[in-house]
């Protein structure tokens, strides 16, 4: 076991010294500077978070209507760069979840 959290240690470390990881924080932390801006945008988030995970035949119809109610928020420059950095952190991590996943042959065919 002290090889796979050696390599689980050193997996971390490559993940918080790349690119899309520190990106994602440096604007992040620019947008905490504007309460405002901050609240809205994790609002924006949540709620889309939710909607993807409803099996809603309206989702395209109610993701419209979210982008249009935060439009002002979505307009903003940073809030865009950071959803854009977030999504490719998210990406990946998904990448990495994958790989494991493929390597390690776990049954997962119950999902």
């Amino acid at each position: 076991m002290n090889n796979v959290e050696y390599s689980t240690k050193s997996l971390i470390r490559a993940i918080r010294t790349s690119n899309e990881y520190n990106h994602y924080h440096r604007v992040l932390e620019k947008i905490k500077h504007d309460e405002y801006l901050y609240v809205g945008m994790n609002e924006y988030r949540k709620r889309c978070f939710l909607l993807q995970m409803g099996n809603d035949d309206t989702y395209l119809d109610d993701l419209d209507k979210l982008r249009y109610e935060f439009k002002e928020i979505l307009n903003n420059s940073l809030v865009s760069e950071f959803l854009i950095a977030e999504q490719r952190l998210n990406k990946m991590t998904r990448q990495i979840n994958a790989s494991i996943l493929d390597c390690v042959n776990l049954d997962v065919n119950f999902l």
